[in-house]
């Protein structure tokens, strides 16, 4: 399984990286559009659980079309318990796809702001592990989400999503690097 994850994260950044060479740019840093002619974001962060903090890391592509992103992104969550000389531990992972639409130019918002909307679809995996015997099971998702980002200068930004579906959190909480 850990051959596949990582089989899985090559191939969904060598596509990206693929789409970058072979595509058009017709972007241009002077553009008043939401990625300021940046073709990919890098993201990472932390997440919002009850149990722990989440990790994630994502990459979106910008060069679609000036108001569409497409990207990936993969989170884990760990959390361990000790009580009353019990042992109990949950591991979550997703890997997912999404697609969002970025509404800065039809809403005339800087671009040092970008707010956005989208789909995503996606691989979450569950194992619980405790005295007992072992729960474990994984599934395809389909989820919304919805965020914003605020660049404090022309590469560095915060975010922040809110969604559901593929995700081990309700909301995240991170870091943008424009590319």
């Amino acid at each position: 399984m850990t051959k596949r994850f990582i089989f899985s994260i090559v191939l969904l950044i060598t596509v990206l990286f693929s789409l970058e060479s072979t595509a058009q740019n017709t972007k241009r840093r002077t553009s008043s559009n939401y990625s300021n002619g940046s073709k990919f974001y890098l993201n990472t962060g932390v997440g919002v659980n009850t149990r722990g903090v989440p990790f994630y890391i994502g990459l979106d592509y910008n060069g679609v079309h000036p108001d569409i992103s497409i990207g990936g992104s993969f989170g884990i969550h760990n959390y361990k318990h000790y009580h009353k000389n019990h042992y109990r531990g949950h591991r979550a992972w997703n890997l997912s796809f999404n697609g969002n639409y970025h509404f800065n130019r039809i809403m005339n918002i800087p671009n040092n702001f970008d707010f956005y909307a989208g789909a995503n679809i996606g691989l979450y995996s569950y194992s619980d592990r405790h005295d007992y015997p072992i729960d474990n099971w994984s599934y395809i998702r389909m989820g919304l989400q919805i965020g914003g980002r605020w660049f404090i200068n022309d590469t560095i930004g915060l975010n922040l999503q809110f969604g559901g579906g593929t995700q081990y959190s309700g909301a995240n909480f991170g870091l943008t690097f424009r590319l």
